[in-house]
C-alpha cells in the first residue's frame, strides 16, 4: 500500500522529454541534411576571390550556426510540448494529486518554523495575514538583513506588537542563504525541535490552510523533502503590473506541474515549506544566489524531492515597474552564470535520472547563453560579409516556419489561459508588450553574463518593492545601454548589409524598452486594484477547478 501511495506522489515519467527528444531529432535531421552541402560547398558570393582561410572560416561559421539553431529549436520544442502536454492531459494530472488532498493530518502536531526573510524591503501586512494560519503549532521568526533604519524599525514594531522574534546578523556573508543558515543551525532554533521550515518572501501572503496542505505531501511520501506551493500575482497597482502578472499566474500551474511529474521540481525561493533533516543533510542552503534551485539539487542528491502543490495558492507581488524587473532579471542572470559554474560536475555526477537533468540544463542555462546568442548575431552581421558569405542561399526558406513557431513558444501558455478571457486590444497589447519586454532584456543578460564569464562575483539584488514616476530624462538615463546597443547594431547592420532588416526585432524592442519605464507611471485606487485581482484571480482558479472541488468535498466530508 505504501508503495502504491508513493507512487501517485512523486513518480516521474520520461514520456515528455522522449516525445520532445523524437520530434527535435526530426526537425534537426532535416536541418542538417539541408546543412551539410552547404558547410561543404559554402554559398559564397558570386565574383568574389575566396582564399583558403575563408573556405575554412566559412565552415566553421555555418557549423556554429547550424548548431545555434538546433538548439534554439531545441528549447523552442521543449516549450511547445510542455504546454500542449499540459494542457492535453491536465485533468487526468491533477487527478493524481487527489491522493495527497485526502491525506489525513488533522492530528499533526509537529512544530513549524516561519521564517520571514527582509532585507530593506519590510511588508508587515503581507506577514500579519501570513501568519494567521489555521494549524496551532508553529512560531514566526523575522530574519532581518536590512541595513536601512526606516526598515529596522518598522521591524521592530511590527515584532513588539504581535510578539514575533527578530534575527539579525553581524555581517551579510552568503546573501539570503547566509540569513536563513545562519539562524536555520543555531543552536536555539535546534533545540527548539522544529520538524520543518517555511521560507517567506517580503510580499509573501500565505493562505491560512498553507502548514495543513503542505503536510499532506509529507505525509503521503517521505521521500519529499520540500514542498513549493503555487503563486499569483496580485496587489497590482499599476499598468505595469497589471499588464504583465497575468504570465506568472499561468505559468506556475503550467510549468511546475510538468516539473513535478515529467522533469525536475525546484524550491522557487518563496512559499515553500522544507523537512528539517531534508535540510540538514543537504547542508543548508549553499551561500549562491539562486540557493533555492542549489538546495533542490543538493536535497535530490540524497534522495529527496521537491514536490510543486497546485492546490496550495499563495500570493505574491509581480515586479513593481521595469526597474524593479530589469533588477531581478540581472540577478537571475548572474545566479544561474555562477550556477552553471558550481553545479554542472554535481549535476553530472547526481543519481538524478537522465530527463531530470536535461530539465534542469534546459532551464536554467539559457539565461547566460545570452552571451553566446549575442555572438551569433554580430557573426552573421559582420563575420559572414567578410567571409563573403551569402546567407540567404545558405538557409532553406522552410526553415522559416518552426523558427516562428518556436519563437513564439515560450508565450503559447500566456495565449491559451488568457486569450479567450482578455479582449483582443488587451491580447494584442500584452503579446507586442511580451517580446519587447523579453527583448530589451538582451543587453542586460549580455552584460551580466560577460561579466560572470570574466570572474565578476554574483550580487543578491533586492527587488525594489517601491515605485516613483518615471520622466524622460530619468528613462533614457536608465536605459542609455539598451540605446546604445540597439543603435550599434542598426549601424553595423547598414554598414555590412545596407539595410535593418537583419536585426530589426532586436533594434525595435531596445528602443522601445524606453517606453516601458513609463507603464508604471499610470496608478490604479485600491478599489480598481482589487478589481484587477478579482477578475485575473477567477481566470486563474478556473484551471485549477478540479482541486477545488476536491477541497469543497473535503470540507463537506
Amino acid at each position: 500500500m505504501e508503495r502504491e501511495r508513493e507512487r501517485h506522489v512523486m513518480k516521474k515519467s520520461p514520456a515528455l522529454y522522449i516525445t520532445m527528444l523524437c520530434v527535435w531529432t526530426v526537425l534537426t535531421v532535416f536541418l542538417w541534411v539541408q546543412f551539410l552541402p552547404k558547410i561543404i560547398d559554402v554559398p559564397f558570393f558570386a565574383g568574389r576571390t575566396i582564399s583558403a582561410w575563408k573556405q575554412i572560416g566559412g565552415r566553421v561559421l555555418l557549423v556554429f550556426n547550424g548548431l545555434f539553431i538546433s538548439y534554439f529549436w531545441l528549447n523552442g520544442v521543449k516549450d511547445f510540448i510542455y504546454v500542449i502536454w499540459y494542457y492535453a492531459f491536465r485533468n487526468k494530472l491533477l487527478k493524481r494529486y487527489y491522493r495527497v488532498m485526502d491525506t489525513d493530518v488533522s492530528k499533526a502536531q509537529d512544530k513549524v518554523l516561519m521564517a520571514y526573510c527582509t532585507c530593506n524591503d519590510f511588508d508587515g501586512t503581507s506577514l500579519e495575514k501570513s501568519m494567521k494560519q489555521s494549524y496551532p503549532f508553529v512560531k514566526t521568526v523575522i530574519l532581518d538583513d536590512s541595513t536601512d533604519e526606516e526598515y529596522k524599525t518598522a521591524v521592530n514594531e511590527f515584532a513588539l506588537k504581535h510578539g514575533v522574534q527578530v534575527v539579525r546578523r553581524t555581517d551579510r556573508k552568503g546573501f539570503k542563504a547566509g540569513n536563513i543558515n545562519n539562524y536555520f543551525n543555531s543552536e536555539e532554533c535546534k533545540n527548539e525541535g522544529y520538524r520543518y521550515y517555511v521560507i517567506l518572501d517580503s510580499d509573501e501572503i500565505l493562505p491560512s490552510n498553507y502548514i495543513y496542505e503542505s503536510l499532506k505531501y509529507f505525509y503521503a511520501d517521505e521521500n519529499v523533502g520540500i514542498v513549493q506551493a503555487n503563486h499569483i500575482s496580485d496587489r497590482n497597482r499599476n499598468f505595469f503590473m497589471k499588464l504583465f502578472h497575468v504570465g506568472v499566474n499561468s505559468h506556475w500551474p503550467t510549468y511546475q506541474t510538468m516539473k513535478h511529474f515529467y522533469g525536475f521540481s525546484t524550491m522557487l525561493g518563496h512559499g515553500a515549506m522544507i523537512k528539517r533533516e531534508c535540510y540538514e543533510k543537504a547542508g543548508g542552503f549553499p551561500p549562491l544566489v539562486a540557493e533555492d534551485l542549489c538546495l533542490s539539487i543538493e536535497a535530490r542528491r540524497f534522495g529527496y524531492y521537491v514536490a510543486f502543490a497546485p492546490n496550495i495558492i499563495c500570493r505574491e507581488e509581480y515586479p513593481i515597474d521595469y526597474v524593479a524587473f530589469k533588477k531581478r532579471h540581472s540577478k537571475w542572470t548572474q545566479g544561474n552564470l555562477e550556477f552553471i559554474k558550481k553545479y554542472t560536475g554535481k549535476i553530472a555526477r547526481s543519481p538524478m535520472k537522465w530527463f531530470e537533468k536535461m530539465d534542469i540544463v534546459l532551464f536554467t542555462y539559457n539565461l547566460p547563453l545570452t552571451a553566446i546568442f549575442a555572438f551569433f548575431i554580430f557573426a552573421n552581421l559582420m563575420i559572414a560579409p567578410l567571409l563573403y558569405i551569402d546567407l540567404g542561399r545558405a538557409y532553406a526558406a522552410w526553415m522559416i516556419i518552426p523558427t516562428i513557431i518556436f519563437f513564439f513558444s515560450p508565450m503559447l501558455n500566456d495565449f491559451i489561459t488568457w486569450t479567450l478571457h482578455l479582449n483582443i486590444f488587451r491580447t494584442i497589447l500584452y503579446t507586442v508588450s511580451v517580446i519587447m519586454l523579453y527583448g530589451s532584456m538582451l543587453t542586460t543578460s549580455l552584460i551580466s553574463a560577460l561579466l560572470g564569464i570574466f570572474g565578476k562575483k554574483a550580487r543578491f539584488i533586492v527587488t525594489p518593492k517601491s515605485s516613483k514616476k518615471a520622466g524622460f530624462w530619468f528613462a533614457l538615463k536608465f536605459q542609455w545601454k539598451e540605446l546604445a546597443f540597439s543603435t550599434l547594431l542598426l549601424i553595423i547592420s547598414l554598414l555590412f548589409h545596407g539595410g535593418v532588416w537583419p536585426v530589426l526585432l532586436i533594434v525595435v524592442t531596445g528602443y522601445s524598452s524606453l517606453v516601458l519605464v513609463f507603464f508604471s507611471n499610470i496608478r490604479y485606487s485600491e478599489a480598481e486594484t482589487e478589481r484587477i485581482d478579482r477578475k485575473t484571480m477567477e481566470i486563474t482558479l478556473a484551471g485549477n477547478r478540479l482541486l477545488r472541488e476536491r477541497e469543497k468535498e473535503e470540507v463537506k466530508n
